[in-house]
């Protein structure tokens, strides 16, 4: 059993893989890591998660999880170091909790047709610019990309108690925020009707899929800094078919289904071997070759020891 994000279903990649081993996935979907968390912690039986780097810790400290034994995994030593870096994918012990296997960063998606370029997160919040902007329902991600904008961080463990409250205050005051978004479609068609002229930690993709609906939608990378998530597979303490388990995961990191998500979604890929597999002009969009250089990606996502302070202060801008 698969328990991940529903857009890891790719049917033809799930196709194959029963077509290479006769193993069937069940694929039980959920929202976030809370939901996935609470449902492990409650009993849920699987054997792969998907686990996205700064999320897991606390289901590695609870036992929710198993060590990976990377013996067992093809293409390990092809993982791109900057995949392999940051919270919970290694630990100080060395255990892997996480085969890392997509990421991509986080920035700015604004309509030039509406506004001048907007560079960085300041000019996203304080610009001399018409038009409304949205922001993410996330609170560490909308708290974190204001702080960015007023001078703070950029890493998140780097933000003070007293800088989430600026934060705050900030977004509280500002009023050109209309609106939190946290569907892609959703944002999606508040850009597509000129509800918003921009929108803070969006992905390439956004402006993609305007841009394939002839909308003139741009992504830039902050000058604050681009944060970079990066998602994969870990295994269940509890997992019933560890076989099957690797074999899922050994097929998710191959080139080629590493390829499709390249295509499908505009991923950056973990495995280096893509780049022997992957059109040349794919390679070229998306910086596959490079996936760690400083100004494409520079933040490692993750979340803060004092998290339920973020989620307190978050409510007096939300709530």
């Amino acid at each position: 059993m698969f328990f991940g994000y529903e857009d890891s279903f790719l049917p033809e990649v799930l196709a194959s893989f029963t077509d290479e081993t006769g193993i069937s996935v069940e694929t039980p979907a959920f929202a976030d890591e809370d939901e996935t968390e609470a449902k492990l912690r409650a009993g849920f039986q699987a054997d792969v998660v998907e686990l996205c780097s700064g999320e897991a810790g606390s289901m590695i400290e609870a036992g929710l999880l198993q060590p990976i034994d990377t013996s067992r995994i093809d293409a390990w030593d092809q993982i791109f170091p900057s995949f392999k870096d940051g919270e919970d994918v290694v630990d100080e012990e060395g255990n892997v909790w996480i085969v890392p296997l997509q990421g991509g960063p986080f920035g700015i998606v604004y309509l030039a047709d509406a506004v001048d370029p907007i560079t960085s997160y300041q000019e996203l919040f304080f610009g001399d610019y018409d038009g409304d902007i949205a922001v993410s329902e996330e609170p560490v991600s909308t708290i974190w990309d204001m702080a960015m904008a007023l001078g703070y961080g950029p890493e998140v463990d780097a933000i003070t108690e007293e800088q989430v409250v600026d934060a705050v205050d900030a977004l509280i005051a500002n009023e050109r925020i209309r609106t939190t978004w946290s569907e892609d479609g959703d944002l999606i068609q508040l850009l597509a009707t000129g509800e918003v002229v921009a929108a803070a930690h969006a992905t390439p993709d956004i402006a993609q899929a305007l841009q394939e609906e002839g909308i003139d939608a741009v992504y830039v990378a902050p000058a604050e800094g681009q944060i970079l998530w990066k998602c994969g597979h870990g295994i269940s303490a509890t997992a019933q078919n560890l076989d099957g388990a690797y074999a899922l995961i050994n097929h998710y990191l191959s080139p080629e289904v590493q390829t499709t998500f390249a295509e499908e979604y505009g991923y950056l890929a973990s495995n280096a071997a893509i780049l022997e597999v992957a059109p040349q002009e794919l390679i070229d969009e998306l910086r596959l070759d490079d996936p760690g250089a400083a100004d494409l990606v520079t933040i490692p996502e993750g979340l803060p020891d004092n998290e339920e302070f973020w989620d307190d202060q978050w409510q007096r801008f939300a709530g």
